[in-house]
């Protein structure tokens, strides 16, 4: 995929900096390009406000835009119209399309959040606006489905996102007196997934033309969704072959779409691994390493690199060795010969320290700006005060020591000035989730956060038995350790032990 398709965000220093001065705002200002979009947040809370973006081709899935400050405006230079989401931890997420020259206004309160688009192109009616085909799917699928409001289940995406999630079912009274009514919404939902935008080409207006591109891929998406959905409740494995016999995966049309990749993750465990999961581990287990090898049985040429791309990323999700994961990297830097993604990947896995590892037996950190660093170095610092550490174990993928978070905060305010340093330590393998997580925490701007580069080797994490977390440990002012099992930032237990140490 060339760079010129790939959405331009170039918001990062108004996003992470600050300490802008008055002048430096007037002069941004100034430099500002007419075609691009301006955003004006407006946010009276504690909440961030995360904006995801999507356009009609394909691009990372980290896409979030994250601000944290109450008044700000920034601007978003796009290729071509995008779908803006816009997310909170207050109010439910919203969709607006916006295009060059658009403003997007958000304003959040405690209680909702507000979102406008200008929206000059008039993207939201294009794209909503449903053949005679699609508007019969809609209906169909709504009456053989039911939502269940009563098992509604409210959570956060990401840390940044409050969403509710309905039980789905199927209407099956409706379906034994009615047969054919499957039959039509499944006949309907492949001619939607399979239609090919052949009216693209009459199209002279490059942004006319992305907006109908885009709401293609949000119906042919939608479409995915729908028969993966019915295939399941309907125990009817034909679907699935269906899908993957249909143009999905045939068209140069796949290589581009946004949703590319949860098409070929449908199809890694669908096809490739038929479903296999082990569940006689403490956690669920997939053999990606099997669906590498397996791959070329489906694909070919880019598709095949792709889903060994997505192979090699979920073999770390499924906590797949160094060792392993190092050997399947060779294999597919032999195989697709591109050492780019490799040298990435190994940066982003935290695979490239071989000899910082072999040069030390301390723990080895990372922090948010790249500075690398070992434990030792942190709590043996001579010119350091600090009369305890409170470390906090943590990761992104852990919902207790996230929701613990905010309670952590309240207490490094209160006992930071005291002599008490917080240092928060993640387990994540992932260095971008960690630095996404980060974010919502506003962590990514604390002195004390760091990424564990060797967990797995380090004594000091064999000592300390650290084998679930949220885990919280209190060292004294010579790094010793004085509670192996602190506690956790909710609540008055912590306040009583640090009163008890700093009171010595």
């Amino acid at each position: 995929m060339s760079s010129s398709n790939i959405l331009k965000i170039l918001t990062f220093l108004f996003l992470f900096d600050c300490s802008n001065t008055d002048s430096e705002e007037e002069n941004n200002d100034l430099n500002v390009s007419p075609e691009s979009v301006t955003v004006i947040i407006n946010n009276s809370t504690e909440s961030p406000i995360s904006i995801e973006l999507l356009d009609s081709v394909a691009h990372p899935s980290d896409n979030w835009i994250v601000n944290y400050k109450s008044v700000d405006t920034i601007y978003l230079e796009l290729n071509q119209p995008a779908r803006a989401i816009v997310h909170s931890k207050i109010d439910y997420r919203q969709t607006k399309f916006i295009s060059r020259g658009d403003t997007l206004s958000i304003d959040l309160n405690a209680s909702e959040m507000k979102v406008k688009s200008t929206d000059m192109l008039d993207a939201q009616r294009i794209v909503e606006e449903k053949s005679e085909v699609l508007s019969e799917s809609d209906s169909l699928f709504n009456l053989l489905t039911s939502v269940d409001s009563s098992f509604a289940i409210t959570g956060f995406d990401y840390g940044l996102s409050l969403v509710k999630r309905f039980g789905v079912s199927l209407n099956k009274r409706l379906l034994e007196s009615h047969p054919k009514m499957y039959d039509k919404l499944v006949q309907n939902l492949f001619y939607q997934l399979e239609a090919t935008p052949t009216s693209l080409a009459e199209i002279n207006n490059p942004e006319a033309k992305a907006i109908q591109s885009l709401k293609y891929e949000i119906n042919r998406e939608e479409a995915h969704s729908r028969l993966i959905f019915l295939a399941s409740q309907f125990d009817k494995p034909e679907i699935y072959d269906k899908i993957f016999d249909s143009n999905l995966y045939q068209t140069d049309l796949f290589k581009k779409s946004p949703f590319a990749r949860g098409y070929l993750s449908f199809l890694i465990n669908q096809f490739v691994l038929e479903g296999e999961e082990d569940r006689s581990r403490n956690k669920s287990y997939v053999d990606y390493k099997k669906a590498y090898d397996k791959m070329s049985e489906y694909l070919e040429g880019e598709l095949l690199e792709f889903a060994r791309k997505i192979s090699l990323e979920q073999m770390v999700s499924y906590e797949e060795s160094n060792l392993n994961l190092k050997k399947y990297l060779s294999k597919f830097l032999k195989d697709h010969a591109d050492s780019v993604f490799v040298e990435s990947f190994e940066n982003r896995f935290l695979l490239s320290y071989d000899k910082e590892i072999s040069a030390t037996s301390d723990l080895m950190l990372t922090s948010h700006s790249g500075l690398r660093l070992t434990f030792s170095d942190l709590v043996e610092d001579v010119s350091d005060s600090s009369q305890l550490f409170y470390l906090d174990f943590w990761a992104s993928w852990c919902a207790p020591c996230r929701k613990a978070m905010p309670f952590s905060e309240e207490k490094r305010k209160l006992y930071e000035s005291k002599g008490v340093k917080f240092i928060y330590l993640s387990m994540d393998r992932d260095k971008q989730k960690w630095k996404t997580a980060s974010l919502s925490h506003q962590l990514e701007t604390y002195e004390h956060s760091y990424l564990l580069i060797n967990p797995e080797e380090q004594q000091l994490i064999k000592d300390l038995k650290i084998e679930f977390i949220p885990r919280y440990v209190l060292l004294n002012q010579k790094g010793e350790v004085v509670e192996r099992n602190a506690p956790g930032p909710e609540g008055d237990l912590l306040n009583e032990m640090l009163a008890a140490y700093l009171n010595r």
